[in-house]
């Protein structure tokens, strides 16, 4: 698990391309992030809010194996050797929980559609299916843990100050960019138990019909 807080920008400093899916190579800077050396083979690291599994490692960078069905999900197919990365190591237990609860599966690709300055921050507009979405609540774009400042049926859009913008990936976004989303993981549990409970109780009720009556003597 996560929690969407970024601790390091890193680099895609290699790419192996097979009909099975793709290894990236990743280069962090490890002047810059000390928990790195914490790192061994196994962990889960997640890559602009991705969650992949460390497969190799030395002094400065990673490998990863990304499958066919991950690539598709998500905007990492289209990476080339040099692109920045937002990177975040896997909650430990006892962790102070600064973001919100980030699972690292990628729900759908968005698109920035506006970026306007307003004051100190910048509004991100992003394009996209806005069903688990509401406003005020919790969003994963990129791996980063936002709050959505506004909400409507075909867009959303966050806000973000400037530590946050110099601190990820999101200071080199421009419009017509894709960027990675994962909604809010509980939006999506409160939507399965309310279909389960609406279903059985569809089902208890329908059990008594015309034919239920007559066979018991109504």
């Amino acid at each position: 698990m996560f929690t969407g807080l970024i601790q390091h920008i890193g680099k895609i400093s290699g790419i192996n391309s097979t009909s099975e899916g793709k290894t990236f190579l990743v280069s962090v800077d490890v002047s810059k992030f000390e928990d790195f050396k914490t790192v061994k083979t196994g962990d889960s690291i997640a890559i602009n809010g991705l969650c992949t599994t460390v497969v190799s490692i030395n002094s400065a960078s990673f490998s990863v194996n990304l499958m066919n069905e991950s690539l598709k999900r998500s905007i990492l197919g289209d990476f080339k050797t040099g692109d920045p990365v937002n990177i975040e190591l896997a909650m430990k237990a006892g962790d102070r929980f600064g973001g919100h609860i980030v699972t690292g599966h990628i729900d759908t690709v968005g698109i920035v559609r506006k970026i306007v300055v307003d004051g100190f921050s910048k509004v991100f507009t992003i394009d996209t299916d806005t069903k688990y979405i509401v406003q005020k609540g919790s969003i994963t774009l990129n791996g980063v843990s936002l709050t959505v400042s506004n909400v409507q049926n075909t867009f959303a859009e966050v806000s973000l100050i400037p530590h946050t913008i110099e601190n990820t990936t999101f200071k080199h976004l421009k419009t017509g960019d894709k960027i990675n989303i994962e909604y809010d993981i509980l939006a999506k549990y409160i939507e399965k138990f309310t279909i389960l409970n609406h279903n059985d109780s569809e089902n208890k009720t329908s059990k008594i019909d015309e034919k239920f009556l007559a066979e018991n003597g109504f």
